[in-house]
């Protein structure tokens, strides 16, 4: 099924009160459903799209409500989208059109960026590579730049029902084991720029948990500590180690798999010994986020953009997405609680909770987010980036003064 369906499970019925105007009924009361009707994983299809295309799968399914249409997809080369000139936002978008030109090679996109074949940075998000930055600037004066904590960040999910991951031990061992510091210093994104991540992402601020502001063992186990790790590895009779396997996918890319890597060799530093297993993408999508591997499995996280799905989508037994197999009935409590508050306070209270708890029992390995710079030629007008992924939205407002 699709793993993203637990943005709306919390739908009991939908009511067709007239033609412009539906009711949603709740099976209880949730906080978060304005934020999860306007998630990107929310998507509204009109029915003509389903009987003509089926499953949705091809690129002409590409129907909805938003303020650019789908006029050519080539495969692996470029997708062309015009402006929607019956968009509900009046007067929007400004732009005639977007095109989106598919590169999977880092050298290329920036190499064809420096020749003025894009008007925006040609990394996801808009962003350039730190990397890359010092050049950049140099061959475009007028450059324009911001700098954002990005969501993303890597995560780690461990089979919890079996040896050895099920002891606390081992899990905090693993932990001590990382540095993220490393990570960043490393990423052609960061440079050494970016900051760890609990449970929530960091980039948001509002919610997510500082990390001075954790317990103390929740903090320790931020910082790297390589005699801790092996202690804690003996204490829980694998005082010579053990041997996995880590399951990811290189669909994310040349810079991941540098990552996927540091973290290995830092994991080998106290004995534990990794076989790396990769999938393409679509199997990843199909098996590996559902759970569906034997040791442990990696991937990027920060695809949400409200905070509840961190731990909703990822610490509920019920949910396709909790990889790991987290089965804990104080935290699913905890979650449900902070659900069903609506007072935002009280909320963000009970979400700072859970994330004090979550560093301590370490169900899941979180990697650090960067600090990237987002960048754009000097002839976009009212434009600025965020770490959502609505390209659309974030376009609509944006025209070219040339």
């Amino acid at each position: 099924g699709n793993p993203n369906r637990g943005t709306l499970d919390q739908i009991a019925k939908i009511e067709v009160l007239d033609p412009y105007t539906v009711r949603f009924g709740l099976k209880e009361p949730f906080a978060w459903f304005l934020d999860a009707l306007a998630s990107t994983s929310a998507w509204l299809i009109p029915r003509e799209a389903v009987e003509q295309f089926g499953d949705l799968r091809r690129a002409e399914a590409c129907i909805g409500t938003g303020p650019w249409m789908l006029e050519r997809h080539e495969p692996n080369v470029r997708l062309v989208f015009v402006r929607h000139p019956h968009y509900f936002a009046t007067d929007f978008p400004y732009a005639d059109g977007v095109e989106v030109t598919i590169d999977n090679d880092p050298a290329s996109r920036f190499a064809n960026w420096l020749a003025g074949r894009y008007d925006f940075a040609p990394e996801y998000n808009m962003i350039v590579r730190r990397l890359d930055l010092d050049l950049a600037r140099r061959r475009k004066p007028g450059l324009r730049t911001a700098e954002l904590t990005v969501a993303l960040g890597g995560i780690s999910w461990m089979r919890l029902d079996r040896a050895p991951f099920h002891d606390t031990r081992v899990r905090r061992a693993m932990a001590l084991a990382s540095n993220w510091r490393e990570v960043l210093e490393s990423n052609a994104w960061s440079q050494g720029h970016g900051v760890p991540n609990p449970a929530v992402p960091a980039a948001f601020r509002e919610w997510s948990i500082p990390i001075d502001e954790l317990p103390p063992e929740g903090r320790r186990l931020h910082e790297q500590n390589l005699p801790e790790a092996r202690r804690l590895l003996a204490e829980a009779g694998y005082g010579g180690g053990f041997k996995t396997s880590l399951e990811t996918t290189p669909g994310y890319g040349p810079d991941w798999i540098d990552a996927v890597q540091i973290g290995l060799r830092q994991l080998k530093a106290v004995g534990i010994e990794t076989e790396l297993k990769l999938k393409e993408y679509g199997a990843y999508l199909a098996s590996t986020v559902h759970g569906k591997f034997e040791g442990m499995a990696a991937g990027l996280f920060g695809a949400w953009t409200d905070p509840d799905s961190y731990l909703a989508r990822y610490y509920l037994p019920s949910q396709p997405t909790n990889a790991g197999g987290v089965n804990d009935p104080r935290l699913t409590d905890m979650i449900r609680l902070e659900r069903r508050t609506f007072d935002v306070g009280r909320r963000r209270a009970i979400l700072w909770d859970i994330q004090r708890y979550l560093s301590q029992q370490v169900y899941y390995l979180y990697g650090p987010s960067p600090v990237a710079v987002a960048a754009w030629e000097g002839h976009v007008r009212n434009f600025g980036p965020n770490f959502g992924h609505d390209y659309g939205g974030r376009l609509m407002a944006a025209w070219l003064d040339r």
